[in-house]
């Protein structure tokens, strides 16, 4: 009688293999300067046309954001200066257009010298009933200080994101080949098969990441790559690259390993895996970290409130800052802020 060989077990599934961990604090920092490039860029920018026709209408054009303001000439009673100073003692000059009723508008900050020159113009334009055409800009002398928080914002941003992304590693060709796809943001950007064949283990290659902005002191971030290992002993990296992070690897490693039917080893990858500590903040890092995000969180929440502000219509750049706003833009900011540091330095399991 003659016997058949059993059918050969043939490996099958799907592992998730990430998502890689980022530098979220230095992600937010970037955010931060993006933020900040903007609100510079929209100051240095700023600019505002007064033009005044007798016995027609006056026409007060905004720059940032574009809109347009207009009244009769024969409403403009006058012009005066408001001088605003700073904390170091620097001072800034609005000229304040009072109308018929009380009403007023207020124009781009500009210097004190400036500010009266342009009041003179408009109060000599009234009386004498003449034209009026005065334009007042923004300090354009700071827009290479926003292209370097844009370039700064940048490249920090791209360090921290370096590795985004995850991979579906599925078995394919009935057992034969493992098909790697890579997503970021769950949109497909590559894919690639490697072989199968005479594979009796699968390892984690250590490694780091090449980084950008690292500060004094700072380690550059754990990275590794799976790598399949035949019985020859040579090894057949998953991915090119490595990506960031450490328990991301050890664990895709260890559901790979199950679903090939391969048997755990001493010191291996699962207990590897469950060696890992987990990530813990010094306290006092905690509270610096928290300081900061109070201090740039109320910057930040301060600006987009003024950015929301100014994009509805609702405020102008050449408004001043009242304590309402402060206390609304800056301290939801500063709330915000100290709530996202606490959550970043928070004990968490390792990524």
């Amino acid at each position: 009688m003659v016997f058949r060989q059993p059918a050969l077990h043939r490996a099958s599934g799907s592992v998730g293999y990430g998502p890689f961990p980022i530098r979220a604090a230095r992600l937010l920092f970037s955010l931060l300067l993006l933020l900040g490039a903007i609100i510079v860029s929209i100051i240095a920018l700023s600019k505002d046309h007064l033009a005044c026709t007798p016995g027609a209408r006056c026409v007060l054009t905004r720059a940032t954001p574009s809109r347009t303001t207009g009244f009769p000439m024969s409403a403009l009673r006058d012009a005066r200066v408001d001088i605003t100073r700073g904390s170091k003692g620097g001072s800034q000059g609005a000229v304040v257009l009072v109308l018929d009723g009380g009403h007023q508008l207020s124009l781009q900050k500009v210097s004190p010298e400036r500010a009266a020159e342009v009041a003179a113009i408009v109060r000599a334009g009234i009386a004498g009933e003449q034209r009026i055409d005065v334009t007042l800009r923004g300090p354009w002398w700071i827009f290479p200080l926003a292209i370097g928080m844009l370039a700064m914002g940048l490249t920090m941003a791209y360090s921290s994101t370096k590795g985004l992304g995850r991979f579906h590693l599925e078995i394919t060709r009935g057992g034969a080949a493992l098909r790697a796809r890579r997503f970021v943001l769950t949109i497909p950007v590559s894919s690639h098969e490697v072989s199968l064949e005479g594979v009796a283990d699968v390892r984690v290659e250590g490694g780091t990441l090449g980084e950008m902005w690292l500060g004094k002191g700072e380690a550059p971030s754990p990275a590794g790559r799976i790598v399949l290992v035949d019985r020859s002993g040579a090894a057949r990296p998953l991915t090119e690259a490595a990506f960031p992070g450490q328990a991301v690897h050890l664990r895709a490693a260890a559901e790979l390993r199950e679903l090939l039917g391969i048997e755990r080893e001493r010191h291996g990858v699962e207990e590897q895996l469950a060696s890992l500590p987990l990530t813990r903040t010094p306290i006092g890092t905690r509270i610096a970290v928290a300081w900061a995000g109070m201090t740039v969180g109320a910057l930040a929440g301060l600006g987009i409130f003024g950015l929301a502000g100014v994009a509805l219509g609702l405020l102008s750049t050449s408004d001043p800052i009242e304590t309402w706003s402060l206390a609304v833009g800056g301290g939801g900011g500063a709330i915000a802020g100290v709530a996202l540091a606490l959550y970043l330095t928070r004990s968490r399991p390792p990524r």
